[in-house]
């Protein structure tokens, strides 16, 4: 009985290691692989609010698969998810861009200017839902009103199918500035500064000291930033669903509002997961784009 005890502590040392790490997979597989073999197994069979519970599911295989990429709403909310992804995205990099060369200059008052511009990455999505549909509100709304003063008509910026995508590009841009602000902001000021007053002794200008110097030396920040705010735009649904819902219509719903109101609203549980399982793969794509790229630097 003592060898044997003294055979196991000896694994033990040597497995050290594996038994540190054991109670975090027993974890991460109850909180995230479990549910994403549940979705998938619930993708194969043909699941709805009847036999959900009882378990009696049909396997069908990839039929629903097939049929959301034959699904018109579903094409639909893909380019749609497509374009919201593309110009926020475009327009955070651009504005963040702007804001951190200005951040990056001394300024009176850049301590508290600083705090203000990050003050949205504080904001959750649903408040900046909940606050942005007040101000956008067609008949009470804030903007509107300072519309109303300089003889503008009113705007319906939810109301309108053209306005609502507008409206909800533009506040997931004023939302997700502030933290590529906050990453360009960082990535300027570590930039060494000899480059910079070579140049300028060279005669160079600012824009071909921009251009040449700090784009290329920003280049591996520049792509990591794009690469998180295209996942977190491309599954974005809590503020798109607190402004519009997806509404007017079909106008501003995203894959991620179709995979909601086919599983929940439509209660097609099966074909919910299917497309779930579509928006899982396409993020897990882009993720690993970036993980790549970052172990290539």
């Amino acid at each position: 009985m003592e060898r044997k005890t003294i055979g196991i502590g000896k694994w033990c040392d040597n497995h050290i290691g594996l038994l540190f790490i054991i109670p975090a997979l027993i974890i991460l597989f109850g909180l995230s692989l479990y549910p994403i073999l549940f979705n998938v197994n619930m993708s194969l069979h043909k699941v709805n609010m009847i036999n959900f519970r009882s378990g009696d599911w049909d396997f069908v295989g990839l039929k629903n698969y097939a049929k959301i990429f034959t699904d018109p709403l579903f094409l639909q909310s893909f380019l749609r998810t497509l374009l919201f992804m593309i110009l926020t995205v475009v327009g955070q990099l651009l504005l963040g861009m702007v804001g951190a060369l200005t951040l990056n200059t001394p300024l009176k008052g850049k301590g508290p200017l600083t705090i203000t511009v990050l003050l949205p990455m504080m904001m959750t999505p649903i408040a900046v839902g909940l606050f942005w549909r007040m101000l956008l509100n067609n008949q009470w709304g804030i903007i509107n009103y300072f519309l109303n003063v300089v003889g503008i008509d009113s705007i319906p910026w939810l109301a309108d199918s053209r306005w609502a995508f507008i409206s909800i590009c533009s506040v997931q841009i004023w939302w997700g500035v502030s933290f590529v602000i906050l990453v360009l902001l960082g990535g300027l000021t570590a930039l060494s500064p000899e480059p910079f007053e070579a140049a300028e002794i060279d005669g160079a200008t600012k824009f071909q000291s921009f251009r040449y110097i700090t784009l290329p030396s920003l280049a591996p920040v520049i792509s990591v930033v794009v690469m998180l705010r295209a996942i977190d735009a491309f599954r974005e649904f809590d503020l798109i669903y607190t402004l519009t819902q997806g509404g007017p219509g079909a106008s501003t719903r995203v894959l991620s509002l179709q995979v909601y109101l086919t599983s929940f609203e439509s209660q097609q549980y099966s074909l919910g997961s299917a497309q779930a399982m579509v928006l899982t793969v396409i993020t897990l794509v882009l993720a690993s784009g970036m993980i790549k790229n970052i172990n290539q630097e």
